[in-house]
């Protein structure tokens, strides 16, 4: 069963771009000073594990070759969330235990080359760039991650969802095969609507991540405004979120 949806994919795209690059521009450098030691060629953290907005998966696809995409869209099982990372910060505010993710074989991504590098890595997702070790990786070998880190992590995964006003979360699969439809009017359960952030989940006392949110919010864009300048901006001449989910009938 699909839930009827009104979604707005295009709305103020290059706007939404320029918040994404500086995101992730932001992100590289915060990262350079935890000491990781992921090198070109480490591959183990690059799986079908591939949950993102649709910004994102626009933004890849606009350099995506055609047999690339084929090769993507070829997968037919793989694990889909349960939630958006803002409405499960909900969830946890409110105390209620959220949906289950659906489960789904994890295998190797399809973007890699021959030599286990991404093939479009200057586009990859948040969920790709996040993935940081202080020790090198191995089948027998989890990763290391501070959890400065990993807070960081979750707050940039809230404000990823938050900029992509109208649009929708889910595997990047199913995002790909959305936006190839030529006038999608229903969006399928699996994809769920962003909403904003009921609040951004890290502790006041977190003096590390309140500073990191500080810098990224008075980051300056190429347009002039800063970071959050730029976000309200998009979210105020949006207008009234739609009720995309039936979340928010029950909240």
């Amino acid at each position: 069963m699909s839930a009827l949806v009104a979604v707005k994919l295009d709305y103020a795209y290059p706007q939404k771009i320029e918040l994404l690059e500086a995101l992730y521009a932001f992100l590289e450098e915060e990262a350079q000073a935890f000491g990781f030691v992921c090198q070109p060629g480490c591959h183990w953290c690059c799986t079908t594990h591939l949950w993102t907005t649709s910004l994102e998966a626009q933004y890849l696809q606009e350099v995506l070759r055609p047999e690339n995409q084929r090769r993507f869209l070829a997968l037919k099982a793989y694990p889909r969330p349960g939630t958006t990372p803002n409405t499960l910060a909900l969830y946890l505010m409110q105390g209620r235990e959220p949906p289950p993710d659906q489960e789904g074989p994890v295998e190797t991504c399809p973007l890699l080359s021959r030599e286990d590098r991404c093939l479009f890595y200057a586009r990859r997702p948040l969920v790709c760039r996040v993935m940081y070790s202080r020790r090198p990786c191995s089948p027998t070998q989890e990763a290391e991650v501070p959890p400065e880190f990993l807070g960081l992590s979750s707050l940039l995964f809230q404000l990823v969802e938050e900029l992509d006003v109208g649009g929708v979360y889910g595997h990047l699969v199913d995002n790909l095969r959305f936006l190839a439809e030529p006038s999608p009017s229903e969006v399928p359960e699996y994809l769920l609507g962003n909403r904003e952030a009921p609040d951004l989940a890290y502790q006041p006392q977190e003096d590390y991540l309140r500073k990191a949110l500080s810098r990224l919010y008075r980051r300056a864009l190429p347009s002039g405004k800063t970071f959050k300048e730029k976000l309200d901006e998009i979210k105020a001449s949006f207008g009234p979120r739609e009720r995309l989910t039936f979340l928010d009938e029950i909240f």
